[in-house]
């Protein structure tokens, strides 16, 4: 019997259809997956079954909820008092980005104690014993530790964990989890996966989840559910949707995922897969593999030598400060024209190395070598392009803005040159007065990436520069920057969590591991033939 059951769901703002007539339902102790790219209407829908919408959103439907009591109860017919009632306590979510949705300012105990304690009344020594044993059950390390931690002084494997524990505090009947492991690295990300499905099983709760990811469904939902523009376009059994799709826009997103195996070839995107015709139907189009142009790896560039990173701090009432080792004896080169692909667990010095290798810190001991003949230049393209650009300042200017600052040009060519970079990465000279809300978060990356070219690089880092990204825009700024490479004789150091990712763009791949080098090598021969179980660990959490 289903646990909820949404009739004809359509929301629409500013005239705009957000979600358009959607139905399906969750059946008790089911999982159902929801799968789409950004904008499909995936969050929208689920925010909007508890009215968790913003009030400009107008929604309409049925919405059918069978409470923990056996009493069904349409929630749009329900007040807000009535709603309070049931968040939280019936129907709990998990949001994609822990550090946001936890408050900063408060200790991760304290925010799962107060989500108890308001819709029960315990003592405070219960309270404090029942959030301890939720931190036992999501398996949190050190858990008095972490309960009087704030969400910054923990991982964001950790801070997950605390936002699952803090959804299944009052033991809900239905979770929705909305993209909760997107920015997690691969080995955090399976055990989460495996915490949520065991939690499931373990409480005979229902959960909604929601991915842009369609491999990340497949060991996770019962059902799934494709979702294309505010339309669902497929739904059905898990072993139904992988085995056998049957529609365009379900092959055409299987088939955009990145992997080391097709590493030589140019990417398909959704829109070299599919032609939509104006009634909204399909139309699949042949797509050719081939093979893209190969670049020749130059001479050596760059020679890091014996990188060493210890943080000291002072302890109250402490003479000797606590020493903590980041990077511990990092050493590795980098040819021209080449792809390092730098990966490992959070925490393991991937990104401290890269504001080493920046001068946006300063390493504790070893030095890099510089082998251009001239001082080297690098830069960095970041994770999140939306936070990475000042919403106040327009595209070219952002892109024009370091090209002025480092005396490069006049501001008259500093414009022209913004205007090619743009053009260089896909997008029309129109771009150059847009704002960054105006923009897709693929448009934004790709201003970030011109932006970082703008003062004419030997090396780009790239930090977890498409990890925020649906799989066909990945695809494109994928491909992209396969292409800028080749043009510009550009060397990569593509910092990622995702191994596919990984596996496409690297020549070479450097695993870490608690701030050492656990293992490098040819990717082809890393990927096929690990020989420490730790990389064999983490090629297992992807490819099996």
């Amino acid at each position: 019997m289903s646990i909820i059951k949404v009739s004809d769901f359509f929301a629409e703002a500013e005239n705009k259809i957000l979600v358009n007539n959607v139905s399906f339902e969750t059946n008790e102790g089911k999982i159902t997956g929801i799968v789409g790219e950004s904008g499909s209407g995936k969050s929208v829908t689920c925010m909007g079954l508890t009215k968790l919408l913003p009030k400009n959103i107008l929604i309409k439907g049925t919405v059918i909820y069978k409470k923990s009591d056996g009493k069904q109860v349409q929630l749009f017919n329900c007040s807000e008092k009535e709603m309070r009632l049931l968040r939280g306590k019936e129907i709990s979510y998990i949001f994609q980005e822990p550090m946001t949705a936890l408050n900063p300012v408060y200790t991760c105990g304290w925010q799962v104690y107060e989500a108890i304690s308001t819709h029960f009344n315990f003592d405070k020594v219960e309270l404090k014993s029942k959030v301890l044993k939720l931190f036992e059950e999501v398996k949190l390390p050190d858990i008095d530790r972490i309960y009087n931690s704030f969400p910054h002084q923990i991982s964001g494997g950790q801070r997950q964990r605390v936002m699952i524990a803090m959804a299944i505090a009052n033991n809900p009947k239905l979770l929705i989890a909305d993209e909760p492991t997107t920015a997690l690295d691969a080995s955090v990300q399976k055990s989460i996966i495996d915490l949520l499905v065991k939690l499931v099983k373990d409480r005979n709760m229902s959960m909604i989840f929601i991915s842009h990811d369609l491999n990340c469904l497949k060991s996770v939902a019962d059902e799934i559910i494709v979702m294309y523009r505010g339309k669902i376009v497929e739904k059905g059994c898990s072993k139904q949707i992988f085995n056998n799709p049957s529609h365009p826009y379900t092959k055409a997103l299987m088939q955009t995922r990145p992997d080391y195996k097709n590493a030589g070839f140019v990417l398909p995107t959704i829109s070299d897969l599919l032609l939509e015709n104006s009634d909204g139907t399909f139309i699949e189009k042949k797509f050719e593999k081939y093979k893209r142009e190969k670049n020749k790896i130059g001479e050596k560039i760059l020679e890091v030598n014996d990188i060493t990173k210890v943080y000291s701090k002072k302890l109250l009432l402490s003479k000797q400060p606590k020493s903590s080792i980041v990077l511990n004896g990092i050493s590795f080169s980098a040819n021209k024209n080449s792809t390092i692909g730098i990966v490992g667990e959070s925490g393991c010095g991937k990104s401290t190395l890269a504001k080493i290798l920046t001068n946006l810190e300063k390493s504790s001991s070893g030095n890099f070598k510089d082998y251009t003949g001239k001082k080297i230049k690098i830069q960095m393209v970041f994770q999140d392009p939306y936070s990475s650009l000042n919403p106040n300042i327009t595209a070219g200017n952002a892109i024009a803005e370091p090209i002025i600052f480092h005396n490069l040009s006049s501001r008259k060519d500093a414009k022209n040159k913004a205007l090619k970079l743009l053009e260089l990465t896909g997008l029309s000279t129109d771009f150059y007065n847009k704002y960054p809300h105006q923009m897709s978060g693929g448009q934004r990356q790709r201003v970030c990436i011109a932006r970082a070219l703008s003062t004419e690089p030997s090396i780009l880092i790239l930090d977890e520069a498409v990890s925020a990204l649906d799989v066909s825009v990945q695809s494109q700024i994928l491909n992209l920057l396969k292409d800028l490479q080749l043009k510009l004789d550009l060397t990569y150091l593509f910092i990622s969590h995702d191994l596919n990712v990984v596996g496409y763009m690297a020549n070479e791949i450097i695993i870490l591991k608690n701030g050492k080098i656990e293992e490098q090598g040819n990717t082809h021969e890393i990927i096929n033939n690990p020989k420490t179980e730790y990389a064999k660990f983490l090629i297992n959490c992807i490819y099996n």
